[in-house]
């Protein structure tokens, strides 16, 4: 399907999902208060009499909004649930209801909320029933475009055979939605090889074609870069006079290429755009808002533990508490970064005496019994305590708390080309490295699962990557 068409489809499914818990809340909140008013007097010992007003409940609620927006987006994955069965939907919705019952769970037992556990049960169950109901309307609504000839969206393909088969192929596959191919048209009206539908005639013959018949709604030009500008200008000009919607492939670059393309408008000009790193707007946005949130919570939680690290330090070793380092950050931009001091002070003018000893592949300098480490300092590292300080760096923008780890400049300057595609993004404290088992693997399947990192990107990825973390520190595996 064109994505710009179901962009709004998408959007009006976030929307109605989004608003899902207050009805739901409504129906369990009126169930239970008339189940017990009207049943038996032997029934109610089951239950709490006591039943705060709706209003507490509504709070409740728009306080929990923000984590439920976020649990939805990075759940349900709106970008290709078109193309998403009904079964694999319910596998997401199923997720999504377990993810937020747990969550809100967490909340109510941890702040002693007084919550009816009838109406959060019912909640959860009514809230799971209306997304699964949503997604069956949502797919009812767009396949219903077949069941009238005048809902359908008639499409002419133009260009070359091969290019206008394969454009074909394509719409094919979105054909239950309502998009119908009527036939092509070729540079030259050639036949070449078998095709599903029938070719209409040459480029010469597509004026008399759309101005004595409206045989198309829409026209996909394909292959176009071989055929005179001027030519192909005038048919995009008769096709503005007759109101018929005109698309252009931008098949003359190498699909592999194209995957990764937008097109972008700088005032009246458009810009195709190639991109890696990624670049869902509304998911960096939020990406960094909650970077900076929970940076802020975690710093002021731990304040007291950071404390007695810095007092264990000082007392422990001479040298500062902090230790800090130039490392290269997004783009290549360097930055400072922060560390709790685990070595002893003047270990890096001591590091060429045992650069032969390094257990690395690679740029990168490691060694399990490295003698400059301070006796704290390896606990320090064994449950990564050091690198609570990094938080600062999180707040300040420098670095994420998901993303690839911040590395040396001087590691830098030997990445092979595609290995500097890392620092498209910005580097974090934890990433697939940290929990796939640190400085067990080497450095040629680190920067890959950096890269795998960057080009499967999601908010539910970092929750992911954030929720293993914890496990991998606490287990001390592949630290040094």
């Amino acid at each position: 399907m064109f994505h710009h068409h179901f962009r709004l489809y998408s959007q009006i499914l976030f929307a109605i999902d989004a608003i899902s818990l207050f009805p739901a809340l409504g129906v369990a909140y009126a169930a239970r208060y008339y189940l017990i008013r009207y049943s038996p007097t032997e029934f109610r010992q089951f239950f709490n009499p006591e039943l705060l007003p709706f209003q507490e409940y509504s709070v409740y609620l728009l306080v929990f909004l923000p984590l439920w927006l976020f649990l939805l987006r990075a759940t349900q994955r709106y970008s290709d649930i078109w193309n998403c069965s009904i079964r694999r939907q319910t596998a997401r919705v199923a997720n999504l209801v377990l993810a937020a019952g747990i969550v809100l769970g967490f909340i109510v037992f941890t702040l002693k909320l007084e919550v009816s556990r009838p109406v959060f049960f019912g909640v959860i169950l009514l809230t799971a029933f209306q997304l699964l109901m949503n997604r069956v309307l949502f797919h009812w609504i767009l396949c219903s475009r077949n069941l009238n000839e005048h809902n359908q969206i008639r499409i002419l393909v133009v260009g070359t055979v091969e290019k206008a088969k394969e454009v074909g192929a394509l719409l094919q596959r979105a054909e239950k939605w309502g998009y119908r191919v009527v036939g092509y048209i070729t540079h030259n009206g050639t036949h070449k090889g078998s095709t599903h539908f029938p070719v209409l005639g040459s480029l010469s013959d597509l004026p008399d074609l759309l101005a004595e018949n409206s045989i198309a709604d829409e026209i996909i030009f394909t292959g176009m870069n071989r055929v005179p500008s001027e030519d192909f200008e005038a048919v995009i000009r008769l096709c503005e006079d007759l109101g018929i919607r005109t698309r252009v492939a931008a098949d003359a670059f190498p699909s592999s290429i194209s995957k990764k393309m937008t097109l972008e408008f700088l005032d009246d000009l458009p810009l195709i755009t190639f991109s890696t790193a990624p670049d869902h707007n509304l998911g960096v946005i939020m990406k960094r808002v909650i970077d900076f949130t929970l940076a802020v919570f975690l710093l002021i939680v731990l304040l007291p533990l950071m404390v007695l690290v810095a007092v264990a330090i000082k007392l422990t070793s001479k040298g500062p508490v902090f230790y800090r380092q130039v490392r290269v950050g997004l783009h290549g931009r360097r930055f400072c970064l922060i560390k709790f001091r685990t070595m002893i002070d003047g270990a890096e003018d001591k590091l060429w005496e045992i650069r032969h000893l390094n257990e690395m592949d690679g740029p990168v300098f490691k060694m399990r019994n490295d003698p400059r480490v301070t006796p704290i300092g390896k606990f320090l590292r064994k449950s990564s305590i050091d690198e609570l300080p990094q938080l600062w760096n999180v707040i300040k923008g420098e670095m994420s708390l998901v993303g690839p780890r911040a590395p040396l400049p001087e590691e830098v300057s030997h990445y092979h080309l595609k290995q500097r595609r890392r620092l498209s993004v910005k580097p974090g404290i934890t990433c697939l490295w940290q929990i796939s088992g640190r400085n067990e693997i080497d450095f040629e399947r680190w920067m890959d699962l950096d890269l795998e990192y960057i080009d499967n990107w999601s908010l539910w990825l970092d929750l992911q990557i954030m929720l293993r973390t914890i496990p991998a520190v606490f287990t001390g595996r592949g630290a040094r």
